[in-house]
């Protein structure tokens, strides 16, 4: 079994597309390439200085986020921690880093339920 590079979806060995969403698994790309750090991206933009009308690259890092939860559908709205494991490490591929989990009470029709919540960080 190996992972879509696109979407962590897991995938037949034997397939050229993801069956998710329909990524070319032979390709070394991802959707979300990072910028490279020697060129200023547009979505790094500029610092701006009304003081004088100067402007500087803006090089601070930035980050994009991802939610992991029993609602994932990696899931299937089952918490396995073998899954669990198996999307961290498909993430992990594409660059993301786990930075937080956590539990949280969920209201629900008639009781609550717990929720494991996984945080993952990547940048940009």
């Amino acid at each position: 079994m190996k992972y879509c590079t696109f979407c962590g979806s897991a995938v037949q060995d034997d397939y050229r597309f993801c069956n998710v969403c329909g990524g070319d698994l032979n390709t070394k790309e991802t959707k979300n390439n990072a910028p490279s750090s020697t060129s200023v991206s547009s979505e790094r933009g500029m610092n701006f200085d009304f003081s004088n009308n100067t402007s500087t690259p803006n090089t601070e890092a930035r980050y994009e986020y991802k939610v992991l939860s029993q609602k994932d559908k990696w899931f299937s709205g089952k918490f396995d921690p073998i899954v669990l494991e198996q999307a961290i490490n498909a993430y992990a591929q594409q660059g993301w880093r786990v930075i937080g989990c956590a539990t949280a009470d969920i209201p629900g029709f008639g009781a609550t339920r717990q929720e494991f919540i996984t945080l993952l960080e990547r940048k940009v």
